[in-house]
Formats: structure tokens, sequence, C-alpha cells
């Protein structure tokens, strides 16, 4: 259903935002966008990306990973550096958390808890809350707190992607969601505060429904 409003928007609001205040029902087209993009990540059994992340909090900190993640709940992580070079870690559907430091600690292979510091990146997301479907959680979590948002298409690392931009009274007060508009998955995930961008977090290379082996979750 929100293909065929994300096609009028192509084709009415190309490049041109559609701004609304967000009060009660005025958050529906968010709410579809997000139904929409849940309803195509169903389809998807696993897949591969990788990750960049940067934080412009007190300093500026990169961190690239490779992650791969199955259903319904394995995920790997890859450390490619700068941050924390060489580390990993792997969960596992049930609950258990394996990782390794990496450099001269990658032979220890150690188990972690949800709340250890190595489940933490940069942007201070953890590792949990890496998976799509998390991240979605999150969104919809917060439909109740829009203030404004708007849908638009933007040329984004030389691509047009369809963005949501919406606006909070909260710490984060502004987020921008890019989605890939012919695959409708994430493709970038962005934080403000008080008109600065603090988090920047960006998918590439993409590759789904890959029969990734549950070999690939053991260390």
């Amino acid at each position: 259903m929100f293909k065929n409003i994300i096609s009028t928007i192509f084709v009415f609001l190309i490049f041109t935002p559609l701004v609304l205040a967000a009060e009660n029902k005025d958050v529906k087209p968010v709410a579809e966008l997000l139904a929409e993009l849940r309803g195509n990540y169903a389809n998807v059994q696993d897949y591969s990306a990788t990750m960049r992340l940067e934080s412009f909090e007190s300093e500026y900190r990169l961190q690239k990973q490779k992650m791969w993640f199955k259903k319904p709940g394995y995920l790997r992580l890859s450390q490619l550096g700068p941050f924390k070079k060489g580390a990993g870690l792997i969960i596992r559907p049930d609950g258990t958390i394996k990782g390794h430091l990496g450099g001269f600690l990658s032979f220890a292979k150690v188990s972690l808890d949800k709340d250890d510091e190595n489940m933490y990146g940069v942007t201070n997301d953890s590792a949990l809350n890496t998976d799509y479907d998390k991240i979605l959680d999150i969104a919809v979590s917060m439909l109740d707190r829009v203030k404004t948002f708007s849908i638009a298409t933007e040329m984004v690392n030389n691509k047009k992607q369809l963005v949501l931009d919406t606006t909070y009274d909260q710490k984060f007060d502004r987020y921008r969601l890019i989605v890939d508009p012919e695959k409708m998955l994430i493709t970038g995930l962005e934080r403000y505060s008080k008109g600065k961008l603090m988090h920047k977090i960006a998918w590439f290379n993409i590759q789904t429904n890959i029969n990734i082996s549950t070999e690939k979750f053991k260390f």
C-alpha cells in the first residue's frame, strides 16, 4: 500500500519535502512507511552488510564493521577499524553472546552479557539493536512523540533515496531514516541535537537471502 503513496510522492514531490505538523493521526504516513519496511523485511531471512558508524559528539569517532544476520536471532559483527579493530562478537538465538577483543588478545574467546561495554559502538548503540527489526521497533515506539515529519526523495551517496525526517522534544530532537526505495531497506540513520549532527550510521553492500550457514555464527 505504501509503495503507491511513495510513487505519488516521487511524481509530485521529487526533491521537495512534504512537511507536516504531527499531531495524533497526522503521523499515519510515518506509521505506514514503517509498516511497509517491516512487511518487506519479513521476506528477508538473512543478510550481510558493511556498516560505517560515526559519532560527532565530544570528539569525532569512526567505526567500520561487517555484519551478518540470520533469523531468528543470529548476529555476527567483525570490527574493521579504527574502533576496536580486529574485535568481534556473536549473538545466538538462545541469548548467548561470545566475543574476542582483537589484537594480541584475538585468540581469547570470552562470554559477554548484554551490558558489557564491548556490546556498544561509537554511537552508543548496543549490538542487540543492530538488526533492522530492532531499529524499526525503536522508530515505532517513538511514533507518539513525533512533532513534525517530512517524507521526500533526496540524493544520498549519489543515489536517489527516500528520507523520513522526524523531530522530537528530547535530547536527540531530529532523526533522518534513509531508505533504498527499490529494496525498501534502511541504508542510513542520522541523529541530531539542537541542529548538530551527533550520529551517522550507513549500511553498504547489503545482500539479502544469501543462505548464510549457522556455522558463520561460531568462533
